[in-house]
């Protein structure tokens, strides 16, 4: 069972720490099961700790906490390895591509396709049919991408953050961002330069006076 923090204000933690203990696990599959269904929750316990909780945060992926996470995640990255070179979106068009037909099962000559024979309705319902053959491509081919970056595309690669989001027919794309070294060293340089600056303008000042 993952871990989920329960947020609550000190006035009704007494209240709430008993509601806690005299609810069960079944107690509480039930009224999460009524939940997802869009249903009232019929158990009188489940609605009165839902009063005095003011948020619930979870460690599973898509909630509050896990986002709130990320964010600290990603502008740590930032602070420790400077500003981004290169901000990159990856949307494949998996509804053109003859490689996610051939993930579905689908024959067909990779190097002899003929696009024409294949329309856009019955390459959807093929994808609608594999969900997890989308998936695979989709993962299979951000690992290429970054394995090229890897290799110094864009120069020496120091560190990458990227996020999974899905859209509305439910297939993944991701936004990154690529911090490489010659970033690095341009932001080291900038640095280095930004202190002569002000040394030698607190010389001048002080020859001033």
């Amino acid at each position: 069972m993952s871990k989920v923090n329960l947020h609550t204000s000190h006035a009704s933690w007494h209240s709430t720490r008993t509601l806690l203990e005299s609810l069960t696990s079944k107690e509480l599959e039930e009224a999460a099961s009524q939940q997802r269904d869009h249903k009232p929750i019929t158990n009188p316990g489940v609605r009165a700790l839902l009063n005095v909780i003011s948020r619930i945060g979870s460690a599973a992926p898509g909630s509050d906490e896990k986002k709130s996470y990320m964010l600290a995640e990603l502008k740590s990255s930032t602070v420790y390895h400077g500003c981004p070179t290169i901000y990159m979106t990856i949307n494949p068009g998996d509804l053109h591509s003859p490689l996610c037909l051939k993930y579905c099962g689908v024959e067909i000559d990779i190097d002899n396709f003929t696009p024409e024979l294949y329309s856009y309705g019955e390459r959807l319902r093929v994808l609608q049919k594999n969900p997890l053959a989308v998936v695979e491509y989709f993962r299979n081919l951000v690992d290429t991408i970054l394995s090229v970056l890897k290799q110094g595309l864009f120069g020496e690669l120091c560190h990458y953050y990227g996020i999974f989001e899905y859209q509305g027919r439910k297939t993944p794309h991701i936004h990154s961002q690529v911090s490489t070294l010659f970033e690095g060293l341009m932001l080291m340089i900038v640095m280095d330069k930004g202190e002569h600056f002000t040394a030698a303008n607190e010389g001048e000042g002080k020859g001033g006076h």
